[in-house]
């Protein structure tokens, strides 16, 4: 995982105990928060194109059988 993924699961762990140690409207507002800040934060990361698959079919059993009697 991520260095700053784990930075922000801490922060936002931080947040909503420290607004749980000062009562129930305070957790809320902070809820409302980090739901904010992480939208915003996964929408500004995100750079518009697709992942690219690792795989981009499965090979069907004839083919690994023809590829292992050509090697």
């Amino acid at each position: 995982m991520r260095l700053s993924v784990v930075l922000l699961v801490v922060a936002l762990a931080g947040v909503l105990g420290g607004a749980a140690l000062i009562g129930i409207p305070a957790l809320g507002g902070a809820l409302i928060f980090d739901s904010l800040a992480v939208g915003t934060w996964a929408l500004l990361r995100d750079d518009g194109t697709r992942a690219v698959p690792s795989v981009h079919e499965v090979p069907t059993l004839s083919q690994v059988l023809e590829r292992a009697r050509a090697s």
